[in-house]
């Protein structure tokens, strides 16, 4: 029996397999058939030469906000797909207990990419954004997410709150926010994703509330709350986070990716579990732009090619506990990022207006999504050299 698709001939890179070779994918009625060389063209009915080019599994955006509509930096999740390579997006707390039946009708539910989100601890999510949405602690609502992440199993996937102290409240408020964040984790038998910012409590206190499988996103953000201290030096507590499980997500977003804690961390031997956009409305179009612009900005910082790939599909697939993601072994599903190493200057800011010159910039230029090949694909628009 023919394969519906064959991606032919690109270099492909699973780190779930420990595969870096160059060889065909099949696919099969939404699922992986095969991968190794010279399947044999004849023996599918659409096949792509993906010759000189990546093929990776599809990627996973841990961290982004397509509550479109209703939030008001939430984006249409569709156009984002082809353009990225990303198949499955995890929205990070657009919506809370009270709107979260409207996001899954209005959004979810009517998107062709696949979206899981995560419940904002606030009742309302992020409805009231840019004001905090748990200044007033009337909005904690723990049942609330518990319930809901009952009621949406496989789509509401673990539990989610912004620790900056203008969101949460100072002092008591805020650690009465945060325990509550993991309370509501813990009730739900999920995970939660913990957004540091001018946090009212110090990161290296922070992490000691986190389990295995919780996650810090932000975690190269600049500002007084970091985990590196005013040397540089990692928080050893930080350290001990990740050693039992925590999840450092790096979420880079408008304010939340600094070179210099990114590079710091590197030294000393400490990278991300994840890579992750933030994508929304304030960034899309700079310093973020993509998924595989924010992995390209790692491979300037010297991380290697298939930890890089690793970090945006096997490492969140375990995050949010879904096997059949983040990998091309047979039987999984057909998600497949192509991707292209453009080589020359590429200039890549941070969110502190900071910029390197990379040589190598990631381009998606064709996606498949449960054995279907996208249209739409990447495009030029992040070809940028240095002034």
């Amino acid at each position: 029996m023919p394969f519906d698709l064959l991606v032919r001939g690109g270099t492909v890179v699973d780190p779930s397999q420990s595969l870096h070779a160059v060889a065909d994918v099949a696919v099969k009625d939404g699922k992986v058939a095969a991968v190794g060389p010279s399947l044999g063209a004849e023996a599918a009915t659409q096949n792509v030469d993906a010759r000189g080019l990546l093929v990776v599994p599809g990627l996973i955006d841990l961290h982004v906000h397509v509550y479109r509509g209703h939030v008001s930096i939430g984006l249409d999740p569709d156009p984002l797909c082809p353009a990225g390579g990303v198949t499955t997006m995890v929205d990070a707390g657009s919506a809370g207990s009270h709107n979260f039946d409207g996001f899954r009708r209005d959004v979810i539910d009517r998107a062709e990419t696949r979206i899981l989100a995560l419940v904002n601890l606030s009742c309302v999510g992020l409805a009231p954004f840019p004001n905090g949405e748990l200044l007033e602690r009337r909005y904690a609502d723990v049942k609330g997410a518990i319930e809901t992440i009952r009621r949406h199993p496989g789509i509401a996937v673990g539990v989610k709150i912004r620790a900056g102290e203008h969101i949460i409240g100072p002092g008591e408020q805020g650690w009465a926010n945060l325990k509550d964040a993991v309370a509501a984790a813990r009730g739900s038998g999920t995970w939660l994703m913990v957004h540091i910012g001018e946090s009212p409590m110090p990161v290296a206190e922070l992490v000691e509330l986190l389990a295995a499988g919780d996650c810090v996103t932000h975690c190269f953000r600049a500002g007084s709350r970091r985990i590196v201290d005013a040397e540089g030096r990692l928080y050893p507590a930080v350290r001990k986070a990740a050693e039992r499980g925590v999840v450092f997500d790096v979420g880079h977003g408008f304010g939340s990716f600094h070179w210099e804690v990114a590079e710091a961390a590197l030294r000393q031997g400490f990278e991300p579990t994840t890579i992750s956009t933030d994508l929304h409305t304030m960034n899309l179009h700079g310093p973020v732009y993509d998924l595989p612009t924010t992995m390209s900005k790692f491979l300037l910082l010297g991380v290697p090619l298939e930890r890089v790939v690793a970090m945006a599909t096997s490492r969140p697939a375990k995050v949010i506990r879904r096997d059949d993601l983040g990998t091309l072994r047979p039987g999984a599903v057909a998600d497949v990022a192509i991707l292209e190493e453009r080589r020359g200057a590429f200039e890549f800011t941070d969110s502190y207006g900071g910029t390197r010159t990379g040589a190598v910039l990631l381009n998606a230029v064709g996606t498949v999504r449960a054995g279907k090949l996208l249209a739409g694909g990447g495009g030029l628009r992040m070809r940028r050299s240095p002034s």
